[in-house]
């Protein structure tokens, strides 16, 4: 695939993670200093303001997405990881991608006010 192509998976593989049930919102994936160095590239202009959150790189190992998202405590980190993954997996294997490294980061728990108040979080 060429990078717009990838651009296209990537921004697809971020609407299905956003619709998985548990998954509160998503992330930069990266560090700290990565994502502010991406934020200032945005004010300036430099890249694409509603460019995909999500990270879709080919190199010589293969295919690798990297994802950081924010969970539902409800719905827990593990099952909703999991679904993610299986969509993710699932996305790609869909564009000929069958073996790829999925990594995904629970960079946020989401608490509800109304699980805060009855002490569950």
């Amino acid at each position: 695939m060429n990078p717009m192509q990838w651009a296209e998976v990537a921004a697809e593989i971020e609407a299905a993670v956003r619709a998985t049930p548990g998954v509160a919102d998503l992330y930069g994936p990266g560090s700290l200093m990565s994502n502010a160095v991406g934020a200032g590239a945005r004010r300036l202009g430099l890249r694409d303001a509603d460019a995909p959150l999500v990270l879709v790189q080919q190199n010589d190992d293969g295919t690798q997405v990297d994802i950081a998202l924010g969970v539902h405590a409800a719905a827990g980190a593990t099952v909703t990881t999991q679904t993610v993954h299986r969509v993710v997996r699932d996305l790609l294997a869909g564009h000929g991608q069958q073996e790829a490294r999925i990594v995904l980061t629970v960079v946020h728990v989401h608490v509800s006010p109304l699980a805060t108040r009855a002490g569950l979080g």
